[in-house]
């Protein structure tokens, strides 16, 4: 269970990627390319995104990463992460959070430790979730009934933005999500 909360397979590596950076970001950069591209069932293309945030941060400040990722997803309602946003809006959004925050109760997910305050739909939350969770009924029907829909959402607005190094990880959390709901259809 600690392995999953800690970011030793792919989605709980990913969501590392997706909070706040800070001084480890090249670290945990490199940590995803390694766990990703260890999984023989995830294309290269998946590694090969992670590798161009790397390539496309390298020489930014850690202010400046800081500034683009408040920027990218805390001002603008098109890259939000948290993902209900994208697909549902008033009372379907609100029970929606009630759902999921319910399903994390009742698999014992930490999710007052591991919010910070984050609303139950946030990206990294999900998918350490989905980490986490062992039964793969679960894991199935909360993919495709939910966040592989919000994902192609998201996904698009961000080919819409060329010039934010962070498409490039949406790209890879889409594609993983992608390969795994087609995978258990």
């Amino acid at each position: 269970m600690t392995e999953t909360l800690t970011g030793k397979d792919p989605y709980s590596q990913l969501a590392g990627l997706l909070d706040y950076p800070h001084e480890e970001i090249q670290g945990k950069i490199e940590e995803a390319i390694n766990i990703v591209s260890g999984h023989s069932e995830y294309s290269k293309e998946i590694s090969d995104s992670l590798k161009e945030f790397k390539k496309e941060i390298r020489e930014m400040t850690l202010d400046d990463l800081q500034g683009v990722y408040s920027y990218t997803f805390e001002m603008s309602s098109d890259y939000s992460l948290d993902l209900g946003s994208h697909i549902l809006e008033g009372f379907k959004r609100s029970g929606n959070l009630v759902h999921i925050k319910t399903m994390y109760r009742r698999f014992e997910f930490p999710f007052e430790s591991l919010s910070k305050g984050e609303l139950p739909d946030h990206l990294p939350l999900v998918l350490r979730f989905l980490a986490f969770v062992k039964d793969e009924q679960v894991k199935k029907d909360f993919r495709m009934d939910f966040v592989i829909r919000a994902m192609e959402k998201l996904y698009k607005n961000f080919q819409q933005n060329q010039e934010n190094p962070y498409r490039h990880v949406i790209a890879a959390v889409y594609k993983v999500l992608d390969r795994d709901v087609k995978e258990v259809k």
